[in-house]
């Protein structure tokens, strides 16, 4: 069965593990309280994530690496490892649909870890999660270019595939 994860609006980050707690959400570091959301003039993690996420994906730098932010307007996110897919919308689609679909919007993203965490960019990771807030990924360290589809049918839902296009430790 798959397990979905509710960010309530918030977009889907895909974090290296060992970085989690430097990621502080919806925390103002100046005061180290929540702070409401301003996309105009980032002050949280939380509203540098929604600025980089719309409209579609960024690459936001933490610390010696990066993560991924995801725009979409679904609630319920899981990760797919058989086909490197962050799917958005309460369902997966099948592999003939994942084929057809019209994948679009390529962003490269260079990682270095191996290990990452699909969790909500509000969420204040220095405070720790709870296991029903966050996804293990494990992705080989290399290039990826990451591509956005819609798709409809029986539902509705938008996906974000990772395809390697180099491997390696020290990808360029």
């Amino acid at each position: 069965m798959t397990r979905w994860l509710d960010f309530s609006g918030a977009p889907p980050l895909l974090i290296p593990t060992r970085l989690l707690s430097q990621w502080r959400g919806g925390i103002n570091p100046a005061t180290g309280k929540y702070s409401e959301l301003n996309t105009k003039a980032p002050l949280t993690d939380y509203d540098r994530a929604c600025a980089s996420a719309w409209p579609g994906r960024g690459v936001l730098p933490i610390a010696d690496a990066s993560a991924l932010v995801l725009y979409t307007e679904y609630d319920q996110h899981t990760w797919h490892a058989p086909h490197n897919v962050v799917a958005c919308g309460s369902w997966l689609p099948t592999e003939a649909e994942l084929v057809a679909a019209s994948w679009e919007d390529p962003l490269s993203w260079n990682v270095q870890d191996t290990d990452f965490f699909l969790v909500n960019s509000a969420a204040d990771g220095a405070a720790g999660l709870r296991a029903d807030e966050f996804m293990e990924v494990r992705l080989a360290p290399g290039k990826y270019v990451i591509e956005y589809a819609a798709l409809e049918g029986t539902y509705i839902g938008c996906f974000h595939r990772l395809s390697l296009v180099e491997s390696g430790r020290c990808a360029a």
